[in-house]
C-alpha cells in the first residue's frame, strides 16, 4: 500500500512537471499580449488617436516621410481603398509639423493620419523597424510586417 501511494506521488510529480512549462509559457504569452495592446493603445492615444472611433479591428500603417517607393505604393493602395475609413490608421513619424502636412498633400492622402513626432512607437519598441504595418482586433496586437512587402 505505502509503495502505490508512492508511485502516485512521483508520477503527479511527474505530470507537474511536464505540463509546467506548457503552463507557464501559456501565461506569458497571454499576459505579454494584453500588456502590448495595452501599450499600443495608449501609444496611440498620446498621439491623438480617439479609439471610438474604429470599429473592432484597426490596421496601422508607421512610415516616415522618407520611405521607398514599394512602401509608398503601398499606402496609396491602403489609401484608394481605405481613404476616408476609421479602419486604417497612418502614423508618420516627422519632428516637423510642415513636413507632416506637406507628405500628406503631397500624396495626397486621405487616411486619418497622426504625426509622431518622437517616434513614440520605436522608442517603445512597439515595433521593430519603419515602415511596419500591424492589425489590432480583438484585443490583440498581429504584426504583418515591413510596408511594402504584399
Amino acid at each position: 500500500m505505502k509503495i502505490q501511494k508512492h508511485l502516485k506521488l512521483v508520477y503527479m510529480n511527474w505530470l507537474r512537471l511536464k505540463f509546467f512549462p506548457f503552463v507557464l509559457l501559456f501565461a506569458l504569452l497571454l499576459a505579454c499580449s494584453n500588456d502590448s495592446y495595452k501599450e499600443y493603445l495608449s501609444t496611440l492615444k498620446d498621439l491623438g488617436w480617439d479609439e471610438h472611433t474604429n470599429g473592432d479591428s484597426l490596421f496601422v500603417l508607421f512610415t516616415s516621410v522618407n520611405q521607398c517607393l514599394p512602401c509608398d505604393q503601398e499606402i496609396q493602395k491602403w489609401n484608394e481603398k481605405y481613404g476616408k475609413s476609421d479602419k486604417v490608421l497612418l502614423i508618420v513619424k516627422e519632428k516637423y509639423i510642415s513636413n507632416f502636412e506637406n507628405y500628406i498633400t503631397t500624396n495626397s492622402i486621405n487616411l486619418n493620419s497622426l504625426q509622431d513626432k518622437k517616434g513614440l512607437f520605436r522608442d517603445k519598441e512597439l515595433i521593430p523597424f519603419l515602415p511596419y504595418k500591424i492589425v489590432i482586433i480583438e484585443n490583440t496586437v498581429k504584426e504583418l510586417g515591413e510596408l511594402g512587402n504584399d
